[in-house]
């Protein structure tokens, strides 16, 4: 199995790399900005296939994704305040050239998609109650481009999963979660995700066009 990993460089996208390489069966390409940056062992590097380039750019995009059964993106806005954020509509962009790479170059044997989004993108209910204000005013722009992408998605015929976390954590890998259509929880562990994207999603081949959300 062959999986191109957008946003391999940190938190979920991590995760993702760092649990499948522990499965020792998984071919990973990671597109990165800056190689020297990644946060793996020389084992864990020698295991990748890492391609420089920018998930911005439309030719980058299209190499990564060449061989590729499943294409995980993690990509999003960097907070830097309360209502900043840097790569803002990253993830909007870099679908845009997944699906257009797709669409010239895959017409059988498409990979599958899967997206991490967040809860309340598009709508409320899988957000406590409390935590509604702060998505509002906090997350609205993110949102705004997480809506598009997954929109997008859906509507291209691609097979996918998107995922929906809570806010995420650096906790640890528990195994403990719940990952059902507008599940309403606080917060989930990036660990947690990458977990459920592995082990349900991409192994067991499970919920294939369909939009989950996971929290505790």
């Amino acid at each position: 199995m062959r999986i191109a990993v957008f946003g391999a460089s940190r938190h979920t996208g991590q995760a993702v790399v760092e649990q499948a390489l522990a499965k020792g069966n998984i071919d990973i390409t990671a597109l990165v900005r800056t190689p020297s940056k990644l946060p793996y062992t020389e084992e864990q590097l020698s295991k990748i296939t890492v391609a420089q380039g920018d998930a911005t750019n439309k030719d980058d995009v299209a190499k990564a994704i060449e061989n590729a059964d499943i294409i995980v993106t993690s990509l999003g806005a960097t907070p830097t305040g309360l209502t900043s954020a840097n790569d803002v509509g990253v993830e909007e962009t870099a679908v845009a050239h997944i699906l257009q790479a797709i669409k010239e170059t895959r017409t059988e044997n498409q990979p599958r998609i899967i997206m991490v989004s967040s809860t309340g993108v598009g709508y409320n209910h899988d957000v406590p109650f409390i935590l509604r204000g702060l998505y509002k005013i906090a997350l609205a722009t993110p949102h705004k481009h997480k809506l598009v992408a997954e929109t997008a998605i859906k509507e291209s015929g691609v097979p996918y999963t998107i995922v929906r976390p809570a806010l995420l954590t650096s906790g640890k890998l528990t195994g403990k979660y719940r990952a059902e259509h507008g599940a309403s929880g606080y917060y989930v562990s990036r660990a947690d995700v990458a977990h459920f994207i592995l082990e349900q999603c991409i192994l067991e081949g499970k919920f294939v066009n369909e939009s989950l959300s996971i929290a505790y």
